[in-house]
């Protein structure tokens, strides 16, 4: 009887682990933020900016940008000198199918996980991020004016 107690924690605590949440990948949590269901109209988009080979950066009308999460690894997207885009619509979404189309005759097509709109400060913690701008560096903090204690001296020891 309590052999089977003993196993059955033993398989319990096991379960418990397997489903509890790693450490993970600090960028993975920062992303939480940008799993948007945003979309991009086609014909405003001007440039791109790939981050990695699963993100990128999409230029819009009037300088807006969109963070684009890709449902799976495109290995030519660092490298490839031209982007397209597979929609039903005019519209690029991260749903219905809508695909980002890389390279040019080995071409690849890659589903679209999330796109996020992004505001100017988000746009630069993600270039920071990437490594494609360089943080703005912080004066240092100056000195701290402390109080000194007097110090009192104690006769002499003979």
């Amino acid at each position: 009887m309590y052999i089977k107690q003993i196993i059955n924690i033993i398989v319990s605590s096991n379960f418990l682990i397997s489903c509890a949440p790693g450490d993970g990948n600090i960028r993975d949590h920062a992303d939480t933020a940008y799993r948007g269901s945003d979309c991009i109209s086609i014909l405003t988009i001007r440039d791109y900016t790939p981050l990695d080979s699963r993100s990128l950066l999409i230029e819009g009308a009037g300088k807006t940008n969109y963070y684009v999460q890709l449902v799976m690894s495109s290995f030519g997207l660092r490298s490839s000198y031209q982007l397209g885009v597979q929609s039903r619509d005019d519209r690029l979404c991260p749903y219905g199918g809508d695909q980002i189309v890389v390279g040019g005759l080995d071409e690849e097509r890659v589903g679209i996980r999330s796109i996020s709109r992004l505001k100017a400060d988000q746009l630069r913690d993600l270039l920071i991020r990437y490594g494609k701008m360089e943080p703005e560096e912080q004066p240092d903090p100056a000195p701290v004016e402390l109080e000194s204690a007097e110090v009192e001296e104690l006769g002499g020891i003979t």
